[in-house]
């Protein structure tokens, strides 16, 4: 089938364009706290959440924030001085003496500042102003409040909008089954039914880099770009051995109900001992607040996949595909910290040869719950693949039809989280501040595809563990 890869006006277009008009809106920005379980570490978006709360007087939200921001930028003083300020407001005694000890440590601001801090809390600590509490309290607020001015002021003069910063990256992955051989190690070929061979258990670690910039735009958006290049080497085969070059542009944009975010990423992935591909992915995601804990997802998608035909590989035209999508989803939040998701997903799949176009749908639903030293999550999904013709140089009869089911367990965080949680491990401050910058990723996925084609029938497991160190400049 002769086609060019251009949007056609059919419905499922249609939809798409719907879709866009539909959420294509702004509305005042409002942070919730809910609305940040999925960025713990966004220190922007933290903050303007505090600053929110702080105003509804909601000072038990602020400090619960703060203390865990403190937590994971152990050296930013300005959290510390906010974080004073909230205590002195409230009387919190503990909490004020703790961070006057760590503030008096500090280089970050004057010894003057220094030296009123600590002389109005030793008094306090002293007791030696029983019947004047309250005074002392108002003139450590009164201190704190001009301290944490004079930082911001100074903070304003030279804010950019813009934050740099690069990653280095290392992950393996353990795989059961590799080369997807069938559980019958048979395969279709013209019909007949010919032995499966090929590698199953290996290992394919992977080395990236990525060169990143955040423009915030204003207060309730802003803008993601990304630069990045990747090298993976298999083990025993050679299969999955390739070279990547990536690039990544986001838009998101938070408002009082909605969040709302589009991105666009190219990727081109240079296998070594095979056609080459150019993949492109357009998408648009939105997560609306219906009342309460109550949140509608919606999404859609399109992807266009091209591969480098060759000599070598003269058939790798008829695979070049274009994708189009849409996902719909609910989601409930127990709580500030857990929540469970319902989606579902339909796809529509053209490509050069109609044998490789097809139409597939999804259901997944997930839960995930935020702990002190890291992010869980466990997730179901089960698709179902029916391809649109017969490919007969697998079989003249039997068109293709895949059920495929899908568990995952994940485990994500930082090196940070992981030593600030443990109370048997003394670190330095220095340390600690480092080990913010280490991100970790766990996951063990298994995967089910059942296929009424022998060599689509098989089962795998996969492990993943990664590590990810970030510099900002």
């Amino acid at each position: 089938m002769n086609f060019e890869f251009v949007i056609k006006k059919n419905f499922l277009k249609i939809i798409i364009i719907l879709f866009v008009s539909l959420f294509a809106h702004n509305v005042k920005a409002e942070v919730k706290y809910k609305e940040i379980l999925n960025n713990p570490t966004d220190l922007k978006l933290n903050l303007k959440y505090a600053r929110e709360q702080e105003k509804l007087g909601n000072f038990k939200n602020v400090i619960a924030t703060l203390e865990r921001l403190t937590a994971l930028y152990p050296e930013n003083i300005d959290l510390k001085l906010y974080l004073l300020s909230i205590a002195v407001k409230t009387d919190s005694t503990e909490k004020v003496l703790r961070l006057v000890n760590e503030i008096r440590q500090t280089d970050e601001i004057d010894e003057n500042t220094k030296r009123r801090v600590a002389q109005v809390f030793d008094d306090i600590n002293k007791k030696k102003i029983n019947e004047t509490k309250k005074e002392a309290m108002q003139q450590a607020r009164d201190v704190v409040n001009k301290a944490e001015q004079k930082r911001k002021d100074k903070a304003q003069i030279s804010k950019s909008n813009w934050i740099f910063y690069q990653d280095f990256g290392w992950k393996t992955a353990l795989h059961t089954n590799v080369g997807s051989i069938s559980n019958s190690q048979t395969k279709y070929s013209s019909g007949a039914i010919v032995d499966m061979t090929g590698v199953k258990g290996d290992n394919i670690e992977t080395i990236n880099y990525l060169l990143g910039a955040t423009y915030q735009i204003n207060n309730n958006s802003n803008l993601n770009l990304s630069i990045g290049t990747s090298s993976s080497e298999q083990n025993r085969g050679t299969s999955d051995e390739n070279d990547t070059n990536s690039f990544s542009a986001s838009y998101s944009n938070f408002s009082e109900k909605n969040v709302f975010n589009g991105s666009l990423s190219l990727t081109d992935t240079n296998t070594r001992r095979a056609a080459d591909s150019i993949s492109r992915n357009f998408s648009l995601n939105n997560n609306y607040n219906i009342y309460g804990n109550h949140k509608i997802l919606s999404g859609l998608v399109l992807t266009e996949t091209r591969g480098n035909q060759n000599p070598s590989n003269a058939s790798k035209r008829q695979s070049n595909t274009f994708k189009a999508g849409l996902n719909v989803g609910y989601q409930y939040l127990f709580s500030d910290k857990q929540s469970l998701t319902l989606k579902y997903a339909f796809n529509e799949t053209e490509a050069i040869a109609d044998y490789n176009g097809l139409t597939d749908d999804s259901l997944t639903i997930s839960y995930s719950n935020n702990f002190p030293i890291s992010s869980f999550g466990i997730s179901y999904s089960k698709t179902d693949k029916e391809y649109n013709q017969i490919d007969s140089f697998i079989h003249p009869s039997i068109i293709r039809n895949d059920n495929v089911e899908n568990y995952t367990i994940s485990l994500n965080g930082s090196l940070g989280q992981l030593f600030n949680s443990t109370k048997f491990i003394k670190t330095s401050q220095r340390i600690k501040e480092n080990l913010n910058t280490f991100s970790y990723s766990l996951s063990l996925s298994e995967t089910n595809n059942n296929s009424n084609w022998l060599q689509n029938d098989y089962e795998k497991k996969t492990f993943n563990f990664g590590l990810t160190k970030r510099i900002y400049f």
